[in-house]
Formats: structure tokens, C-alpha cells, sequence
């Protein structure tokens, strides 16, 4: 595969280009075989002009991986819960489009954090970040009475965003994984997640 981007046209683009090549290249290749000199001529400049920018191979890839996970993320739930249903089901669409946009490179990252734990802090960041927002905007909620006070709304937000995530990865690779249409799919984990906490107002 070729990876080339038509043209840089100003200085300030040259980082931003080399995140893009790298992370389309992390995601075909994987570490190993993402090396500064296939990101460096993919992206129009030469290493010297790479390692200006990021220091080193490690430096790039965390850089990479970093700004693929603070893409495209749901804006924040409202600070007042109302409708719970569609404010979930809105936030839960943006991670699934999250996790199914940039399916390819999170696989890849997730084949390598064995081999390369300091990559799991900021590939996860962004998702941290979503949680945190749920798990504040749940607390809320129950502070109003719309759902029980029973139950962790740590482990709840966890499930829900793992059944969530797991959906937009495996959607279309992994055989079995996509019995319901995608938009249904995240409404009825949305559902299950409110039915389990016993939600008031469940629309």
C-alpha cells in the first residue's frame, strides 16, 4: 500500500501529516513495521524533519495513537439529566462511531499493548474521558431520583461502554457479532444498561 497525502502546504501542516501517516501505517503494519523513515517519506519530508517534531520512533506513535483517541468523541452529557434514553442513546452513538472509525488502528493498538504498555494510557484517554462524563452524568441522575440507588455506576457505565465499544471494533470482521443493525444495537444496550439500573423515565 501506498501512503501519501497529495501535498503539505504550509509548515504547520508537516506535524499533522506525519500523525496521519503514522497512524495509517501503525494500523496495517504495527509497531515493528512502522518505522520514521516509511512515515517520513509518506508524509513528504525526511526524518531529520520527523525526529524535529517527535524525538523518536516511541514519541510518534504515543503522539499517534493520543490524537486517534481524542478524535471524534460524543460531546458531554448535559450537566442536568432529563431524558435519559436519547441523551445515552446520543452519547452511546458517538462512541460507536468513535470505536467504528478508527476500528482498524484500535486493533492494532490493542495487539500491541502487551508488548508495549505505555501505548495503553493514551490510546485510552479519550475513553477514560467519556466514562468519567457518564459515570458524573448517571450520579446525577440518581441524585434527581430518575434511577435506583442501588448498584455501582461505575460497573454500569464499564458494561455499557464495552458493549458498546466491542459492537464498533468487531462490526464486520468478527462472524456473529453484528446481529442487530448498528443504531439498534447501541439502543438496546442503552435500554439494558436503564432497565438495570431501574430507571424512572426510561425515554
Amino acid at each position: 500500500m501506498v501512503y501519501a497525502l497529495p501535498y503539505i502546504c504550509r509548515p504547520m501542516d508537516t506535524k499533522h501529516a506525519l500523525l496521519q501517516v503514522a497512524v495509517e501505517i501503525f494500523a496495517d503494519s504495527g509497531w515493528r513495521g512502522t518505522t520514521t523513515r516509511r512515515v517520513a517519506e509518506a508524509a513528504g519530508v525526511n526524518e531529520v524533519t520527523l525526529f524535529r517534531h517527535f524525538g523518536s520512533k516511541e514519541m510518534l506513535l504515543q503522539a499517534a495513537i493520543q490524537w486517534v483517541a481524542a478524535r471524534d468523541l460524543p460531546p458531554r452529557l448535559p450537566e442536568t439529566p432529563e431524558h435519559l434514553g436519547t441523551e445515552l442513546l446520543g452519547w452511546g452513538l458517538g462512541i460507536h462511531m468513535h470505536a467504528t472509525r478508527h476500528a482498524k488502528v484500535i486493533r492494532t493498538a490493542l495487539a500491541e499493548f502487551e508488548e508495549h504498555p505505555e501505548l495503553a494510557p493514551v490510546a485510552c484517554e479519550g475513553s477514560a474521558s467519556a466514562g468519567e462524563d457518564a459515570v458524573r452524568y448517571l450520579t446525577r441522575a440518581r441524585e434527581l431520583g430518575l434511577i435506583a440507588y442501588e448498584g455501582s455506576l461505575e460497573a454500569a457505565t464499564m458494561m455499557l461502554m464495552q458493549a458498546i465499544f466491542m459492537d464498533g471494533i468487531t462490526r464486520g470482521v468478527v462472524s456473529g457479532c453484528d446481529l442487530l443493525p448498528a443504531d439498534e444495537a447501541v439502543r438496546a444496550f442503552v435500554d439494558l444498561t436503564l432497565r438495570a439500573l431501574d430507571a424512572r423515565v426510561v425515554a
